[in-house]
């Protein structure tokens, strides 16, 4: 049976190796995403915007959200 695609999305296939598909499970794993459609979109945003965002403002976003996520553990 074809897969069923959702609207505004489209299928991307690619053959890695064992080594890089072990290694995208592995990220997967750790990051935590719910989906690896999540997963690889969030490393390609990454990649495309490491030299395009300044790395001190990057950190600033990362430790204010690292807070605000303490805080949402703090209430639950």
């Amino acid at each position: 049976m074809p897969r069923k695609t959702k609207p505004g999305t489209a299928q991307f296939a690619l053959d890695v190796s064992i080594e890089a598909k072990l290694r995208f499970s592995t990220l997967h794993e750790s990051l935590g995403f719910k989906t690896k459609t999540e997963t690889f979109e969030a490393i390609l945003y990454h990649v495309s915007t490491v030299d395009k965002i300044d790395p001190a403002a990057m950190d600033r976003v990362e430790r204010k959200l690292d807070r605000i996520a303490e805080r949402l553990d703090e209430l639950l």
